[in-house]
């Protein structure tokens, strides 16, 4: 291995003494340059090879030749630019060989391809695709790049065909050869359009087949469509295609033929039925599925009240055919976008919005992020007595409707409590509880800063509430409830709280760091009331958790007895499960010496203070 290595770095130093002669690089860079080479060509040359060394030289001698061609920029040298660059250019065109060679990672082809175009390496470009096809002809990837080489580098339209053919043959699946085939054939066909308007032939190179009534010009596009369609069962794909095609102009019939496959193909797809309402509201040519068709006027352009008249028909159809959740949301995204824009006919878009969304309802189909929409929109407008009265029941009957759906709750409840309401609300939360189980946490969070911002003495009721609730619900409202009364009622009511809640599980550990930080803050700690929470916490939880004894010792260190610290480690470690007592011990020296260095830090501050006096 030394003698390859030591080879290659000989190689290397004619370079190196160029780069130093012209004043490129110091000697000083040159030595930490050819260093740096040496590390990497052991790397390479070990007898276990790592994909990630390779990349790492590769990485190093790119930036070297940037800094080579910024150098040269900046100084104005060009000398010896093809006994420099293009060695550099030429030794990393090898290490993707080698690496390509070893790995056979697509990566490092792709990767090495950009870096030939980057260089100008082009012929070396022609004979890595043809190599990376031969070896990859399995990963349809590898003939989109080629293809694309072809068609945009070289501008080769019938190499680019004739490679995305070949690769149709082996990966007869390949949505992603499928649609690089069809754009190129619709790409043609337009650039052929576009010459031959206006000579002779247009009318003959434009002529209606009679078999299919598109033109003939256009045929290789459909044929491709029509071999995806038959191997690609996926109305996802398909939509795709038609929407290239709308990218075209003069592809009127093959939209068409594309629109009448996936209405006999895809009757049951709600994504199917989606595209084609899109497409009336757009004003695009379309087929007759209405029945009776809606008659318009003849005028070139339809009316924006037509096109969503006809495009909520269109959805209306599908319901008949796709009566689920997911073709009711993809109508109401629809109208949704069609309401963003209030400048024209905003009472006629709201109005079908309404409409829409009752009638979702009542087939029980609405998912809960619409009716908070529905919701706000009601809430909205000035109510008298009889609309709030008709908004309530409306919210009653949604969480009748979808019991689970926390945000319904959440939107109920904000209602009743903003709208004072109040005991109606809270009438509401056993059932409400009931049904969600902890998930109705952030429900009765929810009531208790209501009753916080009223500064109403009901407050303590909504906490006894809440505690009595679940004992999930429980365990995440004691430290809340515990601060409450801290700032409220002062500390001993916090005290008397915490030794009633403390014991009674499920145990919450934050209750016990919530009075632990509650006693610290007060004026005069009380080591005895401090400490008790600290004893709780590692007796119920210091088997399993190394930080409750960190947090224990630090409040020793701080604001205790130092040396009762020991003990509390002694106990720690005979406490914790065994896996932990590593970890801990670590931890706990870390603790140590930063404490040091915090203390010999005070003292270099008061030593700095006395000399400045002095």
């Amino acid at each position: 291995m030394a003698e390859f290595v030591a080879k290659r770095c000989e190689d290397m130093i004619p370079q190196l003494e160029q780069m130093e002669r012209i004043k490129l690089f110091d000697k000083n860079e040159i030595r930490t340059i050819a260093k740096k080479l040496k590390e990497f060509e052991y790397k390479i040359e070990r007898h276990t090879k790592y994909k990630k060394d390779f990349e790492e030289y590769i990485h190093y001698q790119m930036k070297l030749l940037a800094l080579i061609k910024q150098r040269r920029h900046k100084y104005g040298i060009l000398k010896k630019k093809s006994d420099i660059d293009f060695a550099i250019a030429n030794k990393i065109s090898n290490l993707y060989k080698s690496a390509i060679f070893k790995f056979q990672d697509i990566t490092l082809w792709t990767d090495y391809l950009k870096f030939c175009k980057d260089v100008h390496f082009r012929s070396n470009i022609s004979r890595t695709l043809g190599k990376m096809l031969k070896i990859h002809e399995d990963n349809p990837k590898c003939w989109h790049i080629a293809s694309r080489w072809e068609l945009e580098e070289n501008n080769d339209k019938d190499n680019a065909r004739q490679m995305l053919l070949n690769g149709l043959r082996i990966h007869p699946n390949s949505q992603l050869l499928y649609m690089d085939a069809f754009r190129l054939e619709l790409d043609d066909y337009v650039s052929v359009s576009k010459d031959t308007e206006n000579t002779e032939n247009q009318e003959d190179n434009l002529s209606i087949s009679e078999e299919n009534e598109m033109p003939l010009s256009s045929k290789k596009a459909y044929v491709i469509y029509q071999q995806a369609s038959e191997y690609i069962h996926d109305i996802k794909f398909i939509i795709k295609l038609l929407t290239v095609t709308e990218e075209h102009d003069n592809t009127e019939e093959l939209q068409m033929k594309i629109v009448s496959d996936m209405l006999r193909d895809y009757t049951l797809e709600p994504l199917m039925w989606n595209k084609v309402a899109h497409r009336q509201l757009e004003g695009l040519i379309q087929l007759d599925i209405l029945d009776p068709p809606i008659e318009l006027n003849n005028s070139e352009q339809i009316s924006l009240k037509d096109r969503i008249t006809i495009c909520n028909d269109v959805y209306q159809v599908a319901l008949k055919h796709v009566p689920t959740e997911e073709m009711w949301s993809l109508y109401i995204e629809c109208l949704l976008d069609i309401n963003k824009d209030q400048e024209s006919l905003p009472n006629f878009k709201k109005k079908l919005l309404k409409a829409v969304l009752t009638q979702a309802h009542q087939a029980k189909k609405l998912k809960d992020k619409y009716y908070s929409y529905w919701i706000n929109m009601l809430g909205a407008k000035a109510m008298d007595e009889d609309m709030q009265q008709r908004l309530r029941q409306f919210l009653c009957e949604a969480t009748d409707t979808m019991p689970n759906s926390v945000i319904l709750w959440h939107t109920r409840l904000k209602y009743l409590l903003l709208s004072g309401y109040e005991k109606e609300a809270v009438a509401i939360y056993p059932k409400m509880t009931k049904i969600l189980g902890e998930k109705a946490l952030p429900l009765w969070k929810m009531r208790i800063l209501h009753e916080q911002r009223k500064n109403s003495e009901t407050t303590n009721e909504a906490f006894q509430a809440a505690l009595q609730a679940h004992p999930l619900i429980a365990k995440d409202i004691k430290p809340d409830y515990i601060e409450w009364l801290a700032a409220t009622k002062g500390i001993h009511a916090a005290r008397t709280a915490y030794n009633d809640l403390c014991l009674q599980p499920p145990f919450s550990l934050e209750c016990h760091k919530k009075m632990v930080s509650l006693e610290v803050m007060q004026p005069d700690i009380s080591l005895k009331h401090a400490r008790r929470p600290h004893e709780l916490a590692t007796h119920l939880f210091g088997k399993n958790d190394k930080s409750v004894w960190m947090d224990y010792m630090k409040f020793e260190f701080k604001h205790g007895d130092p040396l009762k610290a020991g003990h509390i480690h002694n106990r720690a470690v005979k406490t914790l499960d065994n896996s932990l007592v590593a970890s801990f011990i670590e931890d706990f020296v870390l603790m140590k010496m930063e404490g040091q260095f915090a203390k010999n830090s005070r003292i270099m501050d008061a030593l700095t203070e006395l000399s400045d006096k002095v």
